[in-house]
């Protein structure tokens, strides 16, 4: 992954409203290479946390240095009243899965003797049975 944080265009953006013209951005190196995905419905991080998203969960993890790392918590947010307010803190602790579905398109059932699963095409559904009703 290539993260460009320490572009002179965002350290430019502050507060909201601004803009700063990039010469290059694109979202996809910006993941992981990978097909394979959970997902879930859940709620917003921030108040009133409405139960309105679609997490999507990849399997593989995006990794930053600790120099972008400092990079992206010096990114500020805000408007005219609160002008430089950090880009963070846009999280709440872990929860409980409580009843939430989660989906994916990982194969979990695994040829005997290979080290990776086979994803075929045949795709089914396993659903835990503790949320399946009699």
């Amino acid at each position: 992954m290539r993260l460009h944080t320490n572009s002179p265009s965002s350290q430019s953006v502050s507060p909201a409203g601004q803009e700063a013209a990039m010469k290059h951005l694109s979202i996809k190196e910006l993941l992981p290479e990978t097909d394979h995905f959970m997902t879930y419905e859940g709620s917003l991080t921030m108040p009133g946390c409405h139960e309105t998203v679609t997490w999507i969960v990849l399997n593989k993890p995006i990794y930053i240095t600790k120099q972008q790392l400092y990079l992206l918590r010096k990114l500020m947010q805000g408007d005219e009243l609160n002008a430089k307010a950090p880009l963070s803190d846009n999280f709440r602790p872990t929860l409980p899965v409580n009843q939430r579905l989660v989906r994916t398109n990982i194969d979990f059932k695994w040829k005997q003797g290979s080290n990776c699963p086979s994803m075929y095409k045949n795709m089914y559904y396993q659903a835990n049975t503790k949320f399946v009703g009699p």
